[in-house]
């Protein structure tokens, strides 16, 4: 029998919903997703261990991913660092040229901050948010302009559907009917009230201390699916708070660093973006 490859793709971008979009599509009947999120198996840029779990670089492991699928008509995974990886869009389109993409954009300043949080919870992240947000590994996940483009190119206008992380989590279960209609699936969203991955601070020291532990982590993630893990993360480990707020020292440095590339984003979609200072008309400059 001839290997079944995925048939979509949710690409990111990271700390834009991504999660929360998987779980909403993967009990919807006629759709199929990974039961690994983030298998990352087009990906060529690495993230240490205490990040995640090592990507699957085996092809023959990669398909073990979509052996239980039946008579789905969409059938996809959800790794958001197709978005930003600059080899991905060409590999995923030599694997299969068909393929529908998925992307959820949210406003650059606040997923860089958002980013950095989640490294912060997870014990990886020891510097100040003024010193850290200059890294390239938080700032090079917001530049959309060249990733859209090339998926684009690639694929086709028709192929690549793209939501704004904004109107998502305004009317969630439009943007899921959404999803559903761009993949041909007739089926309506299911419950969408439950947010996934979103920011929450450790339930104590201790947990905090078990959390953080990579050798838990490396051992939880042989022991226990990705699904179960990620429901204890959410469950036990983490509390609920308000997030903390942005300086206006480092609000002013990203919106800076991301102003000509949301204007070029601006220009490939012709439309307006409701993002910091590029709320309004079109730009020309």
């Amino acid at each position: 029998m001839a290997p079944i490859w995925p048939n979509f793709f949710i690409v990111g971008a990271a700390r834009a919903g991504t999660t929360s979009l998987y779980e909403y599509l993967r009990p919807i009947e006629g759709v199929y997703l990974s039961p690994v999120k983030e298998p990352r198996y087009f990906s060529t840029v690495a993230e240490p261990q205490s990040y995640a779990p090592p990507p699957i670089r085996s092809e023959a492991e990669y398909l073990k991913l979509f052996n239980a699928v039946k008579n789905q008509a969409a059938i996809g995974e959800a790794s958001p660092q197709y978005l930003c990886d600059p080899a991905a869009p060409e590999a995923i389109h030599a694997a299969a040229p068909g393929a529908r993409i998925i992307m959820v954009l949210r406003d650059p300043v606040e997923r860089a901050f958002s980013h950095y949080l989640l490294h912060r919870r997870m014990g990886v992240q020891p510097l100040p948010v003024e010193v850290a947000l200059k890294d390239d590994s938080y700032l090079r996940h917001g530049l959309y302009a060249g990733p859209v483009e090339k998926y684009l190119a690639l694929f086709g206008s028709g192929s690549v559907k793209i939501l704004l992380f904004d109107d998502f989590i305004r009317d969630t279960p439009r943007s899921v009917q959404e999803v559903l209609r761009f993949l041909g699936v007739q089926a309506s969203p299911g419950p969408t009230a439950e947010i996934h991955n979103a920011y929450g601070p450790p339930r104590g020291r201790l947990r905090s201390m078990m959390y953080q532990n990579v050798g838990l982590k490396i051992a939880a993630r042989r022991f226990f699916s990705d699904r179960l893990r990620r429901k204890a993360r959410e469950k036990i480990f983490l509390g609920k708070a308000a997030k903390p707020s942005m300086s206006p020292e480092c609000r002013k440095f990203l919106e800076e660093f991301y102003y000509n590339d949301v204007g070029k984003l601006e220009r490939i979609l012709d439309r307006s973006l409701p993002w910091f200072h590029a709320r309004g008309a079109l730009r020309s400059t």
